[in-house]
């Protein structure tokens, strides 16, 4: 199984994946990693090189990031440029993750996955508009 690191500004990412569990109660092999605005980057990376550790069953992980050119997709490029089997999606939406954990299993690849959560997070924005009768 792809393992899952999501990774954001402040504690989005903990509250992301605490909504989550609510629709979706398979949580295994996920860790959030969160930039506080009282550590710094270094220390971003180092919980970032942890999480993805603890994750990763030998089949890739996939870190999910709040903002594209924030510090933690910054730091997180950093760590996909130099580990083949990680990949990154920023972006991360609610439709996003749990698209994500209802198709995560032991037969879909990291490349796959990549690719729904991409799909998946475009797809999930929509405009509301009044509907008139």
């Amino acid at each position: 199984m792809v393992g899952l690191v999501i990774a954001s500004h402040g504690k989005l990412s903990d509250c992301i994946l605490d909504t989550a569990k609510l629709f979706i109660k398979n949580n295994k092999n996920i860790s959030t990693v969160n930039l506080e605005e009282s550590s710094g980057s270094d220390e971003f990376s180092k919980k970032l090189e942890k999480a993805i550790n603890e994750v990763d069953s030998g089949n890739g992980v996939l870190i999910l990031l709040d903002l594209y050119g924030g510090t933690p997709s910054n730091i997180s490029w950093n760590t996909i440029s130099s580990k083949s089997s990680c990949r990154g999606v920023t972006g991360i939406n609610m439709g996003m993750i749990l698209e994500i954990l209802i198709q995560r299993d032991d037969s879909k690849t990291l490349e796959e996955l990549t690719e729904i959560a991409k799909k998946a997070g475009k797809d999930g924005i929509k405009i509301l508009r009044p509907v008139l009768f």
